[in-house]
């Protein structure tokens, strides 16, 4: 018996540009990254918004047993679009532009079942819609990610989400945004956010150099998974945080001393993730 994951975030179609090619009308969006990648050990329930558009598509991906999409919200306007060119020098993705279509119009309702999951995923969103997220969660183990979209602007709002979670997900410059410090200082930031308010850990994200595990007590560091070529990026972090948190509900353990078991699954769910296009990485078994 493992416990159940909610995961509340985007569902989009992105149309990607890499090193490694092109691809358009990929099914993605940090909601779906993410239970793909948590789906392949534990139950999943998604809430989240799309269009009528691509409504089949999505629910026809999300159909396997460990997914539910009791939660997913089916709009007349169109699924939100994104498209990114990513760079491989500097590891972001540059001329980005989207058409948001139905994401303003969402606001997220928990069925029972999502509600009474003991792990939640609040993926990067308006803060706003996190704090509604989170008042309907009874979840003993709480992630959350942002972007600096709002980790600058909406710094505060982001700040009272993060002290109502137990771990965060963020890279250098997110938590560099969020702090106010130097990206330099990236560790000693993190190990003082541990401690306030319900925040336990901090993982921080680093593309092609792996990821880092922050607590209390310190900082451990873990490369990249092995993986073979790097095809597209998109929603690599999402997919970490699918894996930690999985590995954390298949454990049934929510403590901090199995924190840095969580994050070796969460690098492999990651390199799994940007192996392929889209999500094809995450579809095959682990």
């Amino acid at each position: 018996m493992t416990w159940d994951i909610a995961v509340a975030g985007t569902v989009h179609v992105d149309d990607i540009v890499t090193p490694a090619g092109a691809a358009t009308g990929l099914l993605g969006g940090s909601a779906v990254y993410f239970a793909l990648a948590a789906a392949r050990s534990a139950t999943v329930h998604i809430n989240g918004i799309v269009g009528t558009d691509h409504a089949a598509a999505f629910l026809e991906l999300l159909g396997g047993p460990r997914v539910t999409t009791e939660g997913m919200v089916v709009s007349d306007l169109p699924t939100f679009r994104w498209h990114a060119r990513h760079d491989f020098d500097r590891w972001v993705a540059v001329d980005t532009f989207s058409d948001e279509g139905c994401d303003p119009t969402w606001r997220p309702r928990l069925p029972p079942e999502a509600a009474r999951a003991q792990v939640l995923f609040l993926a990067s969103m308006r803060p706003a819609l996190q704090r509604e997220v989170l008042a309907q969660s009874g979840a003993r183990l709480v992630g959350t990610d942002s972007m600096t979209d709002y980790t600058g602007p909406e710094r505060e709002a982001v700040r009272e989400v993060v002290h109502a979670s137990d771990v965060l997900f963020l890279n250098r410059s997110e938590l560099a945004s969020l702090t106010g410090a130097p990206i330099t200082t990236w560790r000693e930031e993190a190990i003082a956010m541990c401690g306030v308010g319900r925040l336990r850990a901090v993982v921080v994200k680093a593309g092609p150099k792996g990821a880092s595990l922050v607590t209390a007590d310190g900082v451990i560091s873990l490369p990249p998974a092995p993986t073979g070529q790097v095809v597209d990026p998109t929603g690599a972090g999402d997919a970490l945080a699918g894996g930690f948190l999985a590995a954390c509900a298949a454990a049934e353990r929510d403590d901090d001393a199995y924190f840095a078991t969580a994050l070796e699954s969460g690098l492999r769910s990651a390199a799994a993730a940007i192996s392929h296009f889209g999500v094809a990485g995450l579809e095959a078994p682990a």
